[in-house]
């Protein structure tokens, strides 16, 4: 962002720890869509590589003793070395397919599962303009000894013949290494993916798991070998090959592998989601036919009937008492507007007056001398009338 922008986005690690940032760096290459990797939490840390825009989590290459992140300027490969006080251990990535670079055994061709690669006392580092090969270095005064430089392919094999012997730098006489760079590097060189993988000579398979059933075959039987006396082993760690481990150092260790994660393709919110169970896509914010309701308890089901109903009753008591004060008002409306029947009111409340008059004052409450008193007032009312 640039300075003073006001456009950020704040997305959570996907790791979730309250560990440090420990490296963050943006792909080099401005033709294709922006992305950033980010090393972070303890160690082992997790990486994870983020959209360019809404950094949303894309992949997730799991938990390692990694610190340093190292893009090549196509920003296809990705280097994420444990550099610095760390051991060296490094891991090459394809963007494109984000998967770890893989490596051959030269003679046969077959697949190097997990290799181990390391570049121990790094103090400088980088890729070259055609994004094909990776070089660390050893330099002082950061390191007094082991001075040199080491090149990878972009799969990190080492390239054993280069033009220099590492033993004319040391202990401390390389100060710098750097890859010269031009400007348009990204122009000049092609984009090159991976090499496609060597073939293995025919029938090589078939000789490799034939030969040991051969010699397997005319081997004589040898007799099984007794088992050497040695230190004793408890029954509960009998399971793991004798090696113990019950110190707590061990416990530890196995349970921060166990909850170490490995790497993970993160998928993509969809514009549209699968219903589990019913196969069916429905529009986001919709919610799905039996999901997204929340199951309550019998008792809760009750109250909440309860509540309804009470409600329910309210209502319809307050609607039957509106229509009959409406009733009662359109009565009194019509009554006001025939004078016969006004007058046959009033009559009628005079005769009361006249009955009340018969009666002794002092048994009278208020009302009936308050109705006795109107009655000048109702006799005015009648005569104009007319009736």
């Amino acid at each position: 962002l640039s300075e003073g922008a006001t456009d950020a986005v704040h997305v959570p690690l996907p790791n979730n720890s309250s560990g440090p940032v420990l490296d963050v760096a943006w792909m080099p290459n401005p033709n294709r869509p922006p992305c950033f990797t980010v090393i972070s939490g303890r160690m082992p840390a997790m990486a994870s590589l983020h959209h360019g825009v809404t950094a949303e989590p894309l992949c997730l290459f799991g938990n390692a003793h990694r610190n340093t992140i190292a893009w090549s300027n196509h920003g296809r490969f990705l280097c994420l070395g444990g550099f610095g006080n760390l051991a060296g251990g490094m891991t090459f990535w394809d963007r494109n397919k984000l998967k770890p670079v893989p490596q051959y055994e030269p003679g046969s061709g077959k697949p190097i599962p997990n290799p181990d690669l390391k570049a121990s006392c790094t103090v400088g580092y980088g890729w070259s303009p055609d994004s094909r090969t990776f070089f660390s270095s050893t330099t002082s005064p950061r390191m007094n000894v082991d001075n040199g430089i080491n090149l990878f392919r972009y799969n990190g094999e080492q390239i054993q013949n280069v033009p220099w012997d590492n033993a004319n730098y040391e202990p401390d006489r390389l100060l710098e290494a750097v890859f010269v760079v031009p400007k348009s590097s990204i122009d000049t060189y092609p984009d090159r993916p991976q090499s496609p993988a060597p073939r293995r000579a025919e029938g090589s398979a078939a000789a490799d798991d034939a030969a040991p059933s051969a010699a397997a075959a005319a081997a004589p039987v040898a007799p099984a070998p007794k088992k050497p006396a040695g230190r004793y082993v408890p029954p509960s760690a009998r399971a793991r090959g004798g090696s113990g481990g019950n110190s707590l150092a061990e416990r530890m260790k196995r349970e921060k592998e166990g909850n170490m994660m490995g790497a993970t393709k993160v998928v993509p919110k969809s514009t549209a989601v699968n219903v589990p169970g019913g196969g069916k896509r429905v529009i986001p914010g919709m919610v799905a036919a039996g999901g997204g309701v929340e199951q309550k308890s019998k008792s809760a089901l009750r109250k909440e009937r309860e509540r309804k109903a009470k409600a329910k009753k309210a209502e319809e008591e307050a609607r039957q008492k509106a229509e009959e004060e409406a009733a009662a008002a359109a009565a009194a409306a019509a009554a006001a507007a025939d004078p016969q029947k006004q007058a046959k009111k009033i009559n009628k409340t005079l005769r009361q007056i006249e009955d009340l008059k018969s009666k002794d004052p002092s048994s009278l409450n208020d009302d009936q001398k308050n109705k006795i008193a109107s009655e000048a007032e109702l006799r005015e009312k009648l005569a104009k009338l007319s009736v």
